[in-house]
């Protein structure tokens, strides 16, 4: 397992050697790619222009976020695959083996037994084009009953109705594992003892606040792991670890709960949360190669370490997303 950073996880923006250097300052080992950005900046400049701050900072990448409508109708989705065997081609071009999709809680148009079978032809097609560039696709899901509570029909929510999806879908197709929507399922994290290592794609973790009940949270509440101890992460990462999993960890918060926190602040809190889960779990930190002394009051400028000027800074690839997951 190593410890990773997305700007979706967390809502963060800036340019990409701030962001890197955010990472490598607090222990992230790994980072996700804006894969959209990452291909419009190889097809201006070539992958390897593309690709340099990640390589340069020795940061894995972690994974992709597709822009996919699993539910979509048929038009919108045709339209949307058809971009996908580029993105993954270009995912295995940053040597990342992870990408993942969200499966929406509900449909308008569809009951649940159609929406399953639709959902899971959808998922053979994706995972066949993941397949051939050596990509697993990990689903996420949508807890959170205010999610789900203007849809005529309601879908997957917790983990025992995705394991049923997953176990009948392509090998590709995996899991995102997310102690917050554990937590709001009331499902334990011995869920991951029932799936293969390979199809656990990544981790997800957060808190939540003590005065509220599991099945009241509404999804603002998603605090940052570590805030209140409700919902706790060691067990999730000791449970990973006998699994065998080796992807990423990632720290999820909203941006209500993050507000009035500056981004220096908030990746530094997330990357001392996760070094104390990682030690607590009994876990191996790899040495930090990368260590400088970052300031509050100071902006972090890595372009001299890294090799880069101002100028190509401007025109390169954005490591994560700007935008949130659905």
């Amino acid at each position: 397992m190593f410890r990773n950073l997305s700007t979706i996880g967390l809502p963060l923006s800036g340019r990409p050697s701030e962001l890197i250097e955010l990472a490598l300052s607090f222990g992230f080992d790994g980072m996700d790619i804006d894969i959209l950005d990452f291909c419009q900046q190889a097809e201006i400049y070539g992958v390897d222009h593309a690709r340099r701050l990640m390589v340069s900072a020795r940061l894995q990448a972690s994974s992709i976020h597709l822009p996919i409508t699993l539910a979509g109708d048929d038009a919108t989705f045709a339209s949307e695959a058809e971009q996908l065997p580029k993105l993954f081609e270009m995912a295995q071009a940053t040597e990342c083996s992870r990408a993942t999709a969200t499966v929406v809680p509900g449909s308008d148009e569809h009951a649940f037994k159609d929406l399953f079978e639709l959902h899971r032809s959808r998922l053979d097609q994706i995972g066949s084009m993941a397949a051939k560039h050596d990509v697993a696709v990990g689903l996420a899901i949508v807890p959170e009953a205010e999610r789900r509570a203007d849809f005529s029909h309601e879908f997957i929510h917790n983990y025992e109705g995705l394991l049923g999806l997953i176990s009948s879908s392509h090998d590709s197709i995996g899991v995102v594992v997310d102690n917050w929507a554990l937590h709001l399922g009331g499902e334990s994290a011995s869920v991951i003892s029932q799936l293969p290592a390979n199809r656990i794609v990544e981790l997800r973790i957060s808190d939540a606040p003590t005065d509220v009940t599991a099945n009241e949270l509404v999804a603002s509440q998603r605090l940052m792991p570590g805030e209140t101890g409700v919902i706790t992460s060691v067990e999730l990462l000791n449970i990973a670890e006998k699994a065998g999993f080796e992807g990423p960890v990632t720290p999820w918060a909203t941006r209500e709960a993050l507000k009035g926190i500056g981004r220096e602040r908030i990746v530094r809190l997330a990357g001392d949360r996760l070094e104390t889960f990682w030690k607590d779990a009994g876990l191996p930190i790899v040495p930090r190669w990368f260590a400088p002394a970052v300031t509050d009051e100071q902006e972090p400028n890595n372009a001299e370490v890294l090799g880069l000027n101002e100028e190509s800074d401007k025109s390169s690839e954005s490591t994560a997303p700007q935008t949130t997951d659905a």
